[in-house]
C-alpha cells in the first residue's frame, strides 16, 4: 500500500473512532469494511500508528 494510501486510511481510522465511538464497538473489522479493504491492512496502519505514538493499542485511543 502506497504512503498516500495509508496516509488516507489512517485518516478514515481517527475520524471513525471519533465519530462511532459512543455508537458502535469500533474493530479492525468495522473499520475494513466502511473502507471496503481486508482488516489485516487495517491492523498493520494501527501497528504504525501505535508506533509512532500517535495511537493506543486497545481502546483506539487517538493521540493528535
Amino acid at each position: 500500500m502506497q504512503i498516500s494510501s495509508r496516509f488516507t486510511v489512517a485518516l478514515h481510522i481517527f475520524t471513525c473512532v471519533d465519530t462511532f465511538k459512543d455508537e458502535h464497538k469500533v474493530t479492525s473489522d468495522f473499520l475494513a469494511s466502511s473502507i471496503n479493504t481486508n482488516p489485516v491492512i487495517i491492523r498493520k496502519i494501527l501497528t504504525q500508528l501505535k508506533n509512532a505514538g500517535t495511537a493506543g493499542k486497545r481502546s483506539l485511543t487517538m493521540r493528535l
